[in-house]
């Protein structure tokens, strides 16, 4: 029998818990839906490897330095 109330107490305390997972995470991405672009390092842009005197905008980003979180467009945050 402990298999069995086992089984049913995952059944359900699982999708609560998923879903508390969840609203958490939406609220975190409301408050900061950005963070900074590693590529760059936020400072918008990148030096060449092959020319040292040589930067450009940072395509990751587009030059601002910072870009979205990775659940944003899946969450629909805005």
């Amino acid at each position: 029998m402990s298999g069995e109330t086992t089984i049913t107490i995952a059944l359900f305390a699982l999708p609560p818990a998923v879903a508390l997972a969840v609203v958490g995470y939406r609220h975190a991405l409301t408050r900061s839906p950005e963070v900074r672009c590693r590529p760059c390092r936020g400072t918008g842009y990148r030096l060449s490897r092959v020319f040292a005197h040589s930067d450009a905008r940072c395509p990751t980003c587009a030059g601002n330095g910072r870009r979205p979180r990775t659940g944003t467009r899946l969450l629909n945050v805005r």
